[in-house]
């Protein structure tokens, strides 16, 4: 019975989709417990990394870059006008990554095009753009 339940156990774990926060205010950029201050213009940076948001004629566009686990990342992503979805590319230690992005329930459903699931959550499900490979 205990390596049965040790076994359902590792199988329930092993398909949740980890989940990360999002905000944005006029204040600041936050993911996860990391906040990037407002620099005006719609720059938002830190030592941890920057993210700039710009408004264009075929929508919301946004660009970021950091380290993720010590390697060099960039990020694009560009929201589909009504704002339902976002498609985002980024280049991770010198490999290329893309992830669609679906808005559901307040947040964005983000697959990458191994497969790989991630949940964000924005606070106040208002659409953000995530111009970062979390997850990865």
């Amino acid at each position: 019975m205990l390596g049965l339940a040790a076994a359902v156990t590792g199988a329930v774990l092993a398909t949740m989709t980890p989940t990360v926060d999002v905000a944005l205010d006029a204040g600041s950029y936050r993911v996860g417990n990391v906040t990037l201050p407002a620099r005006g213009g719609g720059v938002y940076a830190s030592a941890s990394g920057a993210v700039v948001i710009a408004e264009g004629g075929d929508g919301l566009r946004a660009s970021g870059s950091t380290r993720l686990h010590g390697v060099r990342m960039v990020g694009f992503c560009r929201l589909t006008t009504d704002q339902r979805s976002e498609r985002c590319s980024f280049e991770l230690g010198g490999r290329s990554v893309t992830a669609i992005d679906q808005l559901d329930g307040g947040g964005w459903n983000r697959r990458y095009q191994d497969g790989q699931r991630l949940r964000i959550q924005l606070d106040g499900g208002r659409p953000v753009p995530v111009p970062i490979a979390l997850g990865r």
